[in-house]
């Protein structure tokens, strides 16, 4: 979560617990867990754009509907998102 080549969301988002560089362009994660049932969160992190259609959030999880994508590939693997979802449901 605070990899650059692995989604960085550090570089947008406060991760509770987690030292670095805070960023407040998104929201705040704390609490994100008692918010959003594993099946929300998944669709964030997959693409925000299900739940959201006009977020600046990327998809992390899939490169549907993207132009000049390089490499054609996903950012997260489907085990990578699921390491995400993990630590998210913690923030509570």
């Amino acid at each position: 979560m605070t990899n650059p080549q692995k989604g960085n969301c550090i570089a947008c988002h406060d991760l509770p617990g987690i030292p670095g560089q805070t960023s407040n362009f998104g929201p705040s994660l704390k609490g994100v867990g008692a918010k959003w049932n594993r099946e929300d969160l998944v669709r964030w992190v997959t693409d925000a754009r299900v739940l959201k259609p006009d977020t600046l959030m990327p998809p992390y999880g899939t490169h549907q509907a993207l132009v000049k994508v390089n490499p054609a590939r996903a950012v997260l693997s489907a085990e990578q998102i699921k390491e995400v979802v993990d630590t998210l449901q913690t923030w509570r």
